[in-house]
């Protein structure tokens, strides 16, 4: 079987006409590995790429090495509300469809005598939605206290403001979500705020960037880190432990020590300073 060529009339074999189309195929095949690869070369590995040989960076020494504690009168670590409205706000994740949104109402107190809030007189309420201002859905959860008592004269004793969780479990995965919590008769609630659920887990559906931090103190450093952290923009965040060391202090507060048992002997107990926490939680977010 013969091919008449279009361009000059000649005549090409069968063979030659199969062969030319093969090394056409070849060229074609071979261009779109070549686009692959240096697609590949710009793109980010992700965990499904790996397992990875470990990689560690040299410390920087330009880097300001160790820090105080932050003191309590801190801008970032003070009350900047009155009356019942929500501060401390914070998100935990429950799964890709569910959300915990917690905050602290009232002030927290300490001193040799303290009387708890009723966590009953306040509401817990969360309204959220898909859209700025447009709240579709409410939900409601629990509100508590906690009181740090010593059985020790002359040791101060605590107790937290209330606190309030609601869990909101009828999300959609991949989806921003606006909300405002607090208690809608007092008329005492936050300012909007926003999140996005995360994806279905499926093989090619995770959060993009997880930021992982721990130890991270009450410091001028941890503030550095918290606002390197939010640079960054990540999917979801997770807190490992050690972040304020409210045991490094007497329940007096003053200056925390690098060393209790050095600094101070004749503490009956490991006392703590329990407003560190809060400042913690006003902090962080």
């Amino acid at each position: 079987m013969c091919y008449r060529s279009k361009k000059d009339g000649t005549f090409m074999t069968a063979n030659g006409f199969y062969k030319s189309l093969y090394y056409i195929f070849l060229i074609v095949v071979m261009a779109g590995w070549i686009e692959v690869a240096a697609d590949e070369e710009k793109r980010i590995p992700t965990t499904l790429d790996g397992p990875f040989k470990p990689v560690t960076r040299r410390f920087d020494p330009s880097l300001r090495q160790g820090s105080d504690d932050l003191p309590m009168e801190h801008p970032r670590l003070q009350r900047n509300v009155t009356s019942m409205f929500p501060e401390q706000v914070a998100l935990a994740l429950s799964t890709p469809t569910s959300m915990w949104v917690s905050w602290v109402t009232g002030e927290s107190q300490i001193g040799l005598n303290v009387t708890p809030l009723d966590p009953a007189k306040v509401r817990s309420e969360v309204f959220y939605g898909k859209s700025g201002g447009a709240y579709t859905k409410t939900k409601t959860g629990v509100s508590m206290v906690y009181s740090q008592l010593y059985p020790f004269e002359g040791l101060w004793n605590y107790t937290s403001g209330i606190i309030h969780h609601v869990k909101i479990d009828d999300l959609e995965p991949e989806t921003k979500y606006y909300y405002k919590c607090g208690d809608s008769v007092l008329g005492a609630m936050s300012e909007e705020f926003v999140f996005e659920t995360l994806p279905l887990p499926a093989p090619h559906k995770y959060p993009r960037r997880i930021a992982v931090i721990g130890d991270l103190g009450l410091t001028s450093n941890s503030t550095t880190t918290i606002d390197h952290l939010i640079t960054n923009d990540p999917s979801m965040v997770l807190m490992v432990g050690d972040m304020t060391y409210a045991n490094q202090y007497i329940t007096t507060g003053g200056k925390a020590a690098s060393c209790y048992s050095c600094q101070f002997p004749d503490s009956p107990i490991r006392e703590t300073y329990q407003p560190r926490w809060d400042g913690w939680g006003r902090c962080s977010v």
